[in-house]
């Protein structure tokens, strides 16, 4: 009997240990599946963003999608944003072409190049470089692209991001 004293202490700080461990995991692994839906959702932004304003704002639009819970680390650089013709393909060139502008039937906004960093208790995974983030992408149609008929109030026709 005497042998068995701290035997019960030792259990229980295996047990808890273990238990911590895993509640730990689970709200990192939360956190992880929270930061892919904002990235989700930036990119369904950037492009209702995309199809509105005037194709010259392009280069704009990824910092206005950025949202304040975007992960850590993510930049207006992660966001790239495609106009596509009635094929799907990328158009290239100037695209306010007068040839070319009317060529433009889709916009996509696409994530390139994020690695997602684990803080916290998962953060040993960061040792093999984080884990990338699959290329999330939102295609929509065109719309005005930043052109409106003339009224009174807006001459220029036009709607600047």
């Amino acid at each position: 009997m005497r042998n068995q004293q701290g035997l019960s202490i030792i259990e229980f700080t295996l047990v808890s240990t273990t238990l911590l461990l895993v509640i730990f995991a689970v709200i990192e692994v939360g956190r992880y599946v929270y930061s892919l839906q904002m990235i989700n959702d930036m990119t369904r932004v950037a492009a209702r963003l995309a199809v509105v304003c005037k194709v010259e704002d392009q280069g704009d639009i990824p910092a206005l999608a950025i949202a304040n819970g975007a992960p850590d680390g993510f930049t207006a650089n992660n966001l790239t944003i495609e106009y596509l013709d009635a094929s799907g393909d990328v158009i290239q060139g100037t695209l306010t072409d007068d040839a070319i502008f009317p060529t433009i039937e889709y916009v996509r906004a696409k994530v390139v190049d994020f690695e997602y960093q684990f803080t916290g208790l998962l953060s040993f995974i960061n040792l093999a470089g984080g884990i990338t983030v699959p290329e999330f992408e939102t295609t929509r149609p065109r719309e005005n692209l930043g052109h409106h008929r003339e009224t009174p109030t807006n001459a220029q026709n036009s709607t600047d991001c």
